[in-house]
């Protein structure tokens, strides 16, 4: 196969180029992190946006809502606590122990055990 002239001056020009596009790139990047360097935040355009106040109004509320969601958790938790001691207080009056009482044969024969308990 013979190459034509075309496909030889295409081919050739891009090697004998390639340090010359290299050191246009270098200075490219080196012009664009001047660039940025001068703005001083990395091209956040510190100029246009200039830094918001801080709202007292919204950090009041902020502040008031948390107190109350605290407040309203410790109310909770105490409701939950009462109602488990109401809890535990009514399990152990039902399996609180009654005095031992001996019954004898006839007072079972007769049923009178079961009225006097």
């Amino acid at each position: 196969m013979s190459e034509t002239p075309a496909e030889t001056t295409a081919a050739d020009p891009a090697p004998a180029e390639h340090p010359d596009t290299l050191a246009e790139l270098t200075a490219k990047v080196d012009k664009i992190f001047d660039i940025l360097a001068a703005r001083g935040d990395g091209g956040g355009g510190s100029e246009s946006e200039p830094e918001p106040e801080p709202d007292v109004k919204a950090e009041t509320r902020n502040a008031v809502a948390e107190v109350r969601r605290r407040e309203a958790a410790r109310r909770k938790r105490a409701e939950e606590k009462a109602a488990s001691e109401a809890r535990l207080a009514a399990v152990e009056e039902k399996v609180k122990e009654k005095p031992p009482r001996e019954y004898r044969r006839v007072e079972n024969w007769m049923g009178w055990a079961d009225k006097e308990q």
